[in-house]
């Protein structure tokens, strides 16, 4: 447990330096309004809970053995890349979130346009410069390739697309492969191309578990949810098929709580078999540390009551 939270200690420290250069960039702007970046809390604690992620991709990039300075260069993307994917959400689901914010544009659609070509114009001015030194070209269309990937999922969990509910493989396949696993692991595809490290493409490839089971548990906390709002879901397919019903039949108010014991302890199965990824690459966690991590962010998601199912 020491050894992982100062990496992790590590990784936050990472992430100030990131968050000070982006702030810097982002004065660049001199708009009417003003450009702020939230979440740059200075206390460990207050930034874990709500950088979390973040911290742990800059932690991985460290115990990767990669230059400091160029990790601080890739925090700055993986903030970036973070607040562009969450701007599109935005605009989908009429909200305010993230981690960068311009204040006095009371137009939801309008701030998060604005806040996407923004990034996107910072990032790209970043991935040249990576180019450059680094010789390595069409770094900017893999990504924008890899987000379009990501949206494109997005776009295939609506219900009308189907004549009958998907199954539980075709949503592994098709949705959460990139609304889950691509969508955290595509925090390390800028330095993964740009270092060809070795253990990066083992903490890869572990993200991707993590992503997949953390979109597994947000859908079965979602059922009801996206019910009405008419997207398919992965936890209502293995109703679906593990009672041979329809998804209308489904009493989302009262889910049979076999199913919910099952289900919750097959995704956190997931999770550790990437912590297990993350551990063979070099990285301090073991099933022991895993549970900590995973009971904090239960915790942390406000899903205290279902503690008990991290074994």
């Amino acid at each position: 447990m020491r050894l992982l939270s100062q990496s992790l200690i590590n990784g936050f420290f990472v992430l100030k330096e990131s968050q000070k250069l982006l702030e810097s960039d982002l004065k660049k702007y001199n708009f009417a309004s003003k450009i702020v970046l939230k979440n740059n809390d200075k206390n460990f604690v207050m930034s874990f809970k709500v950088n979390f992620f973040t911290i742990l991709m800059l932690s991985l990039l460290l115990e990767s053995k990669i230059d400091k300075n160029r990790c601080v260069l890739y925090g700055k993307i993986i903030l970036l890349i973070r607040q562009i994917v969450t701007s599109v959400d935005n605009v989908l689901d009429k909200e305010r979130k993230g981690i960068i914010f311009i204040e006095g544009l009371s137009n939801l659609v309008v701030e998060n346009a604005m806040m996407t070509f923004i990034c996107q114009n910072i990032l790209t001015e970043d991935i040249i410069h990576l180019e450059r030194k680094e010789k390595i070209g069409n770094l900017n269309i893999r990504l924008l390739d890899k987000i379009y990937s990501i949206a494109n999922g997005e776009n295939l969990r609506r219900r009308n697309l189907y004549d009958r509910y998907p199954s539980m493989s075709y949503i592994e396949t098709n949705i959460h492969r990139y609304i889950g696993g691509e969508l955290l692991d595509i925090s390390l595809f800028i330095p993964s191309l740009v270092e060809k490290n070795e253990k990066l493409e083992l903490f890869s490839k572990g993200l991707f578990k993590i992503g997949m089971s953390l979109q597994g548990l947000d859908d079965f906390f979602d059922m009801k949810e996206d019910f009405e709002n008419e997207d398919i879901n992965l936890a209502t397919s293995e109703y679906i098929e593990l009672f041979s019903i329809k998804e209308n039949e489904i009493n989302f108010e009262n889910i049979d709580s076999k199913f919910t014991k099952h289900y919750i302890e097959r995704i956190i199965s997931l999770a550790y078999e990437g912590f297990e990824l993350l551990k063979s690459g070099g990285y301090p966690i073991d099933r022991s540390t895993g549970r900590f991590v995973l009971k904090k962010l239960f915790i942390l998601r406000g899903l205290k009551d279902y503690v008990h199912y991290i074994k």
